[in-house]
């Protein structure tokens, strides 16, 4: 394998030379630059990166961390939609991704996310970072490592989507087709501040309209499609009145609306269900599912270039992404409801 001395001999240069081309220092000629690159390219060297990184301080790779708070981290189509924002703009700069899914509970952080964050191996993180139990960002921070925010803890750098604005679309639907018989699928407040954020805004457009949102029926799932679909049976079978679902994310209302069908239930004329992510599937689920689009990939794009600004010296404002309602074949006109009764199709 070629190595800089090799590189430096086919260019007829200086090591030296070679080492500020591959880290991109000006002040070098053009022409000087140009045979250094056309010796790398045919002797297909590749730069160390941990030599790369001693002689200019930066490694090229960035962490992007996922605290891990339940099992179906890796089953989230959402996360991959953020990953893919984040990695087109780091591919783009020429850098590496880093995923780090630090585990969190009721004592903190696990220890082995502060032995990446001191290794010096990165040259900046973005977290998603909406769990109530701790900041995986705040710990970042304090070793003065640049770190971008994707969510609601206090940050100088952060980008999210409006959550309120998000729960106030989805309700201001429902409530706009006729429902008020609402039940609602939600995951425990202890587990994360986007989710939060979303029910507060249904609560204010509840209110808005009249309509009591602490007396609908919750059940608490776990964002997964099974945790949505026994959540979706135990509301119908608990309160057969009602007319509509809301689910705080889209794979919860894909489980529900699977299992109301096993359950001889019609999709919307039955009963209507909204969740919340545009994940790709909701457009091809049977019927194609109400949601909101909080833009994953743009979240992504946004955190990253958000940090190589960082990187450059400067200090990005936070930014907020505007929600978008997709109305699809989910949601229907409420009619005049009788009570429901189940029986599961076998």
């Amino acid at each position: 394998m070629a190595n800089l001395q090799d590189v430096a001999k086919r260019a007829g240069v200086s090591i030296a030379t070679v080492s500020k081309v591959i880290s991109n220092t000006p002040y070098v000629a053009e022409a000087t630059r140009q045979k250094v690159l056309d010796a790398i390219q045919e002797l297909g060297y590749r730069p160390n990166l941990a030599a790369r990184a001693l002689s200019s301080g930066k490694t090229h790779i960035v962490a992007v961390v996922f605290p891990y708070v339940y099992d179906a981290l890796f089953k989230d189509p959402l996360v991959l939609a953020i990953l893919e924002g984040v990695e087109s703009v780091l591919n783009a700069h020429k850098y590496n991704l880093l995923l780090s899914t630090p585990r969190l509970s009721e004592d903190g952080i696990d220890e082995s996310y502060f032995n990446l964050l001191e290794s010096g191996y990165v040259d900046g993180l973005i977290a998603i970072d909406s769990v109530p139990l701790a900041s995986v960002a705040q710990a970042a921070q304090a070793r003065k490592l640049p770190t971008v925010v994707i969510g609601y803890h206090e940050a100088p750098m952060s980008v999210r989507c409006d959550d309120f604005q998000g729960g106030a679309l989805l309700m201001e639907h429902l409530l706009g087709l006729g429902h008020r018989q609402i039940g609602v699928i939600s995951v425990p407040k202890s587990m994360n501040l986007a989710v939060n954020q979303r029910l507060r805004g249904m609560a204010q457009v509840c209110t808005e309209h009249g309509v009591d949102f602490e007396a609908l029926p919750i059940v608490e799932g776990d964002f997964s499609n099974r945790g949505g679909a026994q959540a979706a049976e135990h509301l119908l079978s608990q309160h057969p009145q009602l007319s509509a679902l809301v689910c705080v994310n889209d794979r919860m209302a894909l489980g529900a609306i699977q299992r109301l069908q096993q359950l001889g239930l019609r999709i919307p004329e039955d009963v209507s269900v909204v969740g919340y992510d545009n994940l790709a599937q909701s457009e091809f689920s049977g019927p194609p599912l109400t949601t909101i689009n909080q833009h994953a990939v743009t979240l992504g794009q946004s955190a990253a270039e958000m940090l190589f600004l960082a990187l450059a010296g400067q200090q990005p404002a936070p930014r907020v992404l505007a929600p978008t309602l997709v109305v699809r074949q989910s949601t229907a006109q409420a009619r005049p409801h009788l009570a429901i009764e189940l029986t599961r199709k076998e």
